[in-house]
């Protein structure tokens, strides 16, 4: 008997509704159904909209209510059952998801293809904004401040969103393209911080100049990996155009108290910075580094024992002007002397990151 055929699914992410409306408009035809999900009514009623619509205009529309917890689990979880009931009625052969724009591809994709075998995620397509893309990823805005976080929880600033959103991305859809005086700069912005991706750019009505859904680009292994840890060498790109991506490692120890004083200076030109790092006074321990814009975070990602890795630090940079001296120059500075390696007691360090870690 022959397997059924999976329903491609394209995911369509992005910060503006407005520049994803054209694009959303290009993926519609006579086979395809959008579902659009919008967070205008969530600071204010606690609720997420919805729409699913098709070449044919509106077929239906509700919301789901979204409490106190992760907006993203509750939104995840009251799709999948729409999701399942228009696939049911057999009318498409693709679906178009176009997420809220505060909620991020990756957690919508793992769900997808862990729990809905009867879907193919097919694409992710991120539309980003060439006049506030290089702003979006610079500074220390929350979400939350702009009236776009999903539920009480979401601490996220916006450079965060907007980054997590291209490293996922199969597609970037660049709009605004025209109103910016160096478009080849962004484009090579978006593909330090992704190479997986495809940049296209729209044209002045916002509607892009090639196909963004139904690719077949998704990978869901390469993507994963790309959006975990980032520290190989072989994932730096080329500098031009004034992007430039810097890889720092180092065998040595970080003393934690000057790693913390530093923080301002090392995320200064930076727009992004992925990797994982060694502190004294944790010897055992792998963490997480991580940064966005003018934000910095350290978690936890277990023990060194359980990877095939001695203990080092290697952390990947990317910024727009970056001084790659100066910047290995204040992480260098971070790390244990010589005579620290062989005088101090490395448990005893203060540790700032105790919050935290």
């Amino acid at each position: 008997m022959a397997a059924h055929r999976k329903t491609p699914l394209t995911l369509l992410v992005g910060l503006s509704t407005t520049l994803r409306q054209p694009v959303l408009d290009a993926m519609l035809d006579g086979s395809t159904v959008a579902v659009v999900v919008d967070q205008d009514e969530l600071p204010g009623r606690g609720v997420l909209s919805w729409r699913v619509l098709d070449a044919s205009g509106p077929i239906d529309s509700g919301e789901f209510t979204v409490g106190d917890d992760c907006g993203a689990c509750q939104l995840i979880e009251s799709l999948l059952p729409l999701l399942e009931a228009l696939l049911e009625r057999g009318r498409w052969q693709h679906v178009v998801l176009a997420a809220p724009p505060a909620m991020e591809a990756r957690p919508l994709a793992s769900a997808l293809v862990g729990t809905m075998p009867e879907v193919e995620v097919d694409t992710v397509t991120c539309v980003v904004d060439a006049v506030l893309l290089v702003e979006q990823l610079s500074g220390d805005e929350l979400l939350d401040e702009r009236g776009l976080a999903l539920g009480p929880p979401d601490r996220r600033n916006v450079a965060e969103l907007t980054a997590r959103q291209i490293e996922y991305a199969d597609i970037c859809v660049l709009a605004n393209a025209h109103r910016n005086v160096a478009p080849e700069r962004l484009h090579n912005l978006l593909v330090h911080l992704n190479p997986r991706t495809t940049v296209v750019d729209a044209d002045p009505a916002g509607v892009p100049g090639r196909p963004v859904a139904r690719t077949g680009l998704f990978d869901f292994a390469a993507a994963e990996a790309w959006a975990g840890e980032f520290a190989a060498e072989d994932r730096l790109q080329p500098s031009g155009d004034g992007v430039t991506t810097v890889l720092w490692r180092s065998t040595r120890p970080l003393h934690p108290s000057r790693l913390n004083d530093a923080l301002e200076d090392i995320v200064d030109g930076v727009v992004r910075s992925r990797g994982v790092v060694w502190l004294a006074n944790r010897p055992t321990q792998r963490v997480r580094w991580e940064s966005a814009g003018y934000s910095a975070s350290l978690g936890t990602l277990g023990e060194w024992s359980d990877t095939e890795h001695l203990a080092e630090c290697t952390v990947v940079a990317t910024g727009v002007g970056l001084d790659p001296a100066r910047l290995q120059a204040i992480l260098d500075a971070c790390l244990l002397t010589e005579s620290e390696l062989a005088t101090l007691d490395w448990q005893a360090l203060e540790d700032p990151f105790a919050g935290v870690l």
